[in-house]
């Protein structure tokens, strides 16, 4: 791609600016990658990790033929939405489903603390998690349910579950995740990853 000679621009050229989203809201003008000239962007995930709008829940858990683990999160009741993807790796057999609206039991269990992707950020997220709770009495809807691992050739082999595509989840809404095992001394790897962001309406 040949290089444009300025001096050759006319009065129909233009230079496009774009405004920072801080107080300051300066205006810049765009520029492209010198060597691609492409122009360097950030898909949103990333961006509100910059923003210290993105969080993030990660453990490790061990479980035994039929034994199961839920986590029970409970979405901010504002407009701040919560837009969620997660990677879950086991080393056996696992059925893993995520349940919305789900009312009654989920009691007992331990308070997790989520993380700002930004350690350098004080933003807390909205959203409550509670892992290791009993079973809903009402399950509500089923949002995800997927089976992995299997037991070829005499011997038992785990598997990954992985969304890309986020779901934004209902504001102030309870959900359920259930970790079924099938295997023995399975061990589960779980994170879920998510950022806050205000809806905008559309007209």
């Amino acid at each position: 791609m040949p290089k444009l000679d300025e001096s050759t621009l006319d009065s129909k050229s233009v230079t496009l600016y774009a405004k920072t989203t801080d107080a300051n809201s300066t205006a810049y003008p765009l520029t492209i990658d010198g060597i691609s000239h492409l122009l360097p962007t950030l898909d949103i995930s990333h961006h509100e990790i910059h923003e210290g709008n993105h969080f993030y829940f990660e453990n490790v858990f061990t479980l035994n033929t039929s034994g199961i683990l839920y986590i029970k999160l409970i979405t901010a009741d504002t407009a701040k939405w919560t837009h969620l993807t997660w990677e879950i790796e086991c080393t056996g057999i696992l059925e893993t489903t995520l349940y919305e609206d789900v009312a009654g039991g989920m009691t007992g269990g331990s308070s997790v603390t989520s993380l700002n992707n930004d350690r350098n950020s004080a933003t807390t997220s909205g959203n409550t998690i509670i892992s290791g709770v009993t079973v809903a009495t009402t399950l509500g809807t089923t949002v995800s349910i997927k089976k992995v691992g299997g037991t070829g050739f005499k011997i038992v082999t785990g598997g990954e579950v992985r969304r890309d595509d986020e779901i934004i989840m209902k504001q102030g809404a309870t959900y359920l995740r259930s970790f079924l095992s099938g295997s023995d001394n399975n061990i589960l790897h779980i994170k879920a990853k998510w950022y806050e962001h205000t809806n905008i309406s559309e007209d």
